[in-house]
This record gives structure tokens, sequence and C-alpha cells, in this order.
């Protein structure tokens, strides 16, 4: 397994979609100690702890076609000794 693994969602989505998604992600946060991330056929779970470190970042970005601007939200912690290594799993048959 590499340093550094990655789970990772792109797509173009509607403002309402966007809306719906981080409204999942906020009551998921709340209310359980482990946080599910499904997308098509991969999930991944993480285990934050009550405390993370926190990062907003806007960004306007030259691009070909003009300036892309960005919105992150990045929660960040160390990984304990009690949690697993980052696991994708998949639900397709290889």
């Amino acid at each position: 397994m590499s340093e550094e693994d990655e789970f990772e969602y792109e797509r173009d989505l509607t403002r309402d979609q966007i809306a719906d998604h981080l409204e999942d992600f906020a009551k998921s946060l709340r209310g359980t100690d482990e946080l599910e991330f499904e997308v098509g056929p991969e999930t991944v779970v993480v285990n934050p702890p009550e405390t993370v470190e926190f990062e907003l970042e806007i960004e306007d970005e030259p691009d070909e076609g003009g300036v892309e601007r960005s919105i992150e939200f990045e929660l960040e912690w160390m990984r304990t000794e009690d949690e697993e290594p980052l696991q994708i799993q998949s639900t397709t048959e290889e």
C-alpha cells in the first residue's frame, strides 16, 4: 500500500444536488462515528475524531478559457494506530 491513498469524486451537479450531498455529509458527521462515502461501485469508510482541522479555501486560478474559481472544504486529522489504512471497497466483480 502506498503512503498516500485517495478516493476522489468529481462530477458536474446542480446546486441543489450539491446541497443534498453536503446535507447528507453534515447529518453523518453529527450523528455517527463513521462516515461512509459511496460513489457508484466504490465505497470508503472513515472514522474522524471529535476534533479535526477544518480548512476552507476559495481560489481564482488562471485557466486556458479564463479564470477558474473554486471552493474547497477539507477536514484533516492524524490517523491513529487504532484506525485502519484507507481501504476503497468495490462492489463490482473483477
